[in-house]
Order: C-alpha cells, then sequence, then structure tokens
C-alpha cells in the first residue's frame, strides 16, 4: 500500500500490462481454432466435390431418352399391307366351285368342279369341311380344310387341267416359293415339291407358329409354347438360332398372334397373348437383326392387338385393333446420349 501511495504512475503503468496481457492470451486461442475450423471446411468441400452425387442436383436434367421412341404424327398414311404370299392370280377363262356333301358313312365330303368359261369341265371329290384354291405358275392347287384345324388334302392340275398329283398333309397352303408350296402347321412348316407333291423339307419348332417370313437365304418364325413362353426362330442352312420373346406364366395360352418384319438392320416382333385367366399381353419388341439382341419392348394398353407390323428404316409401325402406333428404334449408343433428336 505504501509504494501504491509513493508510486501511482508505476503502479497504473503495470495494472495497465497485466490487463491488456491476459487480453492476448485469451483471444489467441480463439483464432487459432478458427483456423481449424476453416481447414475443415475447406477439406471438406474438396471431398464432395470428388463425390458429384452429394452436391449435384439432376432435378432439372432432361431424362435419357429409351431405345424405342413413340411417335405421336408423320405416320397416319403409311401402308401396312403385307406383301405377296407367292400366289399368281388365276386366269380368267378358270373358275373352280365346290358343294358340300355328307357320304354314307356321314363323312363330310367337298364335290369340286372346275370351269372353263364357265363350262363345267372336270370334277373332283375331296375330304374336310371347306374348300379353295390358288394358281402358281406350275398350275392351279385344289385343296380342302377344316376351319381351325392345320390339315388339309390337295390336288394340282396344269394349266391344260391335267391331274398331276393329289396328297393329304398336316398343314395347311399359305404361300409359295421357288417350286415349294408351303404348308403351315402346328409347329411345322412343309414344303412341298410342286412337282411331285411329295415332302421336300419339314422345318419344326415344337411350339406353335405364328408367323413365318423367308428372307434370303433366312426364314424367320415366331411361335409361343402354351405355357406363355414366346421366342423368335432364325434358320440358315443348317444353323438354327432362338431367343425369348417374352414369357407370361399361364396354365394355357388360348390366343396367339405374333406378326413381325425384317430388314438390314431389325427385327420388329408386335406380339398378342392371350391365357386363360383373361390377363392378355399386347406390346412390339426391337432386336438387332445380325445378333439377335433384343433392343427393346414396349407393351400396349389392354386390348389392344397388334395386326400388323412394318420396318421402314429405323421406325417400327404397329397395326392395332386402336389404329396405328409408331416408334423410333435408338442404337444403344444413341439411347445413352443426352439430347438426342428424336425426329424421323
Amino acid at each position: 500500500m505504501n509504494v501504491m501511495r509513493k508510486y501511482p504512475v508505476l503502479f497504473l503503468f503495470l495494472l495497465i500490462l497485466i490487463l491488456a496481457t491476459s487480453v492476448v492470451y485469451e483471444e489467441y486461442p480463439k483464432l487459432s481454432n478458427n483456423n481449424e475450423a476453416t481447414s475443415w471446411e475447406v477439406s471438406t468441400k474438396e471431398e464432395t466435390e470428388q463425390t458429384p452425387t452429394a452436391i449435384k442436383d439432376n432435378s432439372t436434367q432432361t431424362p435419357l431418352p429409351g431405345p424405342l421412341i413413340e411417335l405421336d404424327e408423320g405416320f397416319k398414311g403409311v401402308n401396312l399391307s403385307g406383301k405377296s404370299r407367292g400366289f399368281i392370280t388365276c386366269p380368267q377363262w378358270l373358275e373352280v366351285r365346290w358343294r358340300r356333301d355328307i357320304s354314307l358313312n356321314n363323312t363330310v365330303l367337298l364335290n369340286f368342279t372346275l370351269f372353263v368359261n364357265n363350262t363345267p369341265y372336270l370334277n373332283l371329290i375331296l375330304e374336310e369341311f371347306s374348300g379353295s384354291y390358288f394358281c402358281i405358275p406350275e398350275g392351279v392347287v385344289v385343296y380342302s380344310y377344316y376351319p381351325g384345324e392345320r390339315r388339309s388334302s390337295m390336288a394340282l392340275f396344269d394349266y391344260n387341267l391335267t391331274p398331276l398329283w393329289r396328297t393329304e398333309h398336316g398343314g395347311s397352303p399359305v404361300a409359295y416359293k421357288n417350286g415349294s408350296i408351303i404348308l403351315l402347321g402346328e409347329d411345322c412348316l412343309y414344303l412341298i415339291n410342286v412337282e411331285t407333291g411329295k415332302l421336300r423339307k419339314r422345318i419344326c419348332v415344337h411350339e406353335y407358329i405364328s408367323h413365318f417370313k423367308f428372307v434370303g437365304d433366312r426364314l424367320y418364325i415366331t411361335a409361343a409354347h402354351l405355357k406363355g413362353k414366346a421366342h423368335l426362330y432364325v434358320f440358315e442352312g443348317s444353323d438354327r438360332r432362338e431367343v425369348p420373346i417374352i414369357n407370361i406364366p399361364t396354365f394355357e395360352l388360348v390366343g396367339i398372334r405374333m406378326p413381325f418384319d425384317v430388314n438390314e438392320k431389325y427385327i420388329a416382333v408386335a406380339y398378342f397373348l392371350y391365357p386363360t385367366d383373361g390377363a392378355e399381353k399386347n406390346g412390339v419388341c426391337v432386336f438387332t437383326a445380325d445378333s439377335l439382341r433384343k433392343i427393346a419392348c414396349r407393351e400396349f394398353e389392354e386390348g389392344e392387338r397388334p395386326l400388323k407390323v412394318k420396318l421402314a428404316g429405323n421406325v417400327v409401325y404397329v397395326q392395332t385393333t386402336n389404329g396405328v402406333k409408331a416408334y423410333k428404334i435408338l442404337s444403344l449408343e444413341q439411347s445413352s446420349m443426352q439430347g438426342t433428336d428424336d425426329e424421323v
């Protein structure tokens, strides 16, 4: 106390020095902590920038286009008429009529009459329930069949109406190609030699055949197992390939239709499958023509059943019971690129 009274100025100076030192000591840790926090924030920012999903907002980005893009316009006048089955127009002087008779043992018989310039020329009797005829370069084929069953009786006459042969097979005549009449059976195609009426070749898939098409040296078939598995088959020489189209597990299919078309790059297959529970499936699938790789499928609305299919470049048209649908096919490379031009 005596010192304070004797040296008041010195004491005041020491007091100020002590207070100043205390302030500096208290502020230093705060600056240090602040530096550590700043360093941590910078480090965290760098780490999150290396993990785009943590900071990028994709909500405003355009979704990537799929391999099949539905088109809304530009196809109303497209022609989906089927290609020729190889039959030719019959001569104007030729006409074939038939009537149904019942034999003594209750067998249904068809009595065919061939007319030349409206004059009866000859008669032919075949079994089965209904009849028809078609012309090919070698002559006129008269045949009988039972609706809903793939079997037939046939007879060929040349254009002098000379009988050449008569035969029965387990299929119905549906096309002509390179000297063969093509019969469609339940699970087989039969190629009948026009010269002899005998079987030239049989091609079976052991599934119910819906449609087939010859393109060059290749034969394409769409078929389905009654348990719900549908396949696309390709035959070339001795080589046979198959790929699944769609599978709908069911006790039994009661309705099957799978029209398709082929070009240099693609195979487009539409499908209508009707199971016993009534939950039908309709849609279209596209494959690559070379490797049979499935590109994509698009399902239709219930009851929108396909009738015809046509490929034009990279656009597939499907005639359905509700009108025409069209899809642009994108390659896998195109579909992975954002901002692809979707115009035809």
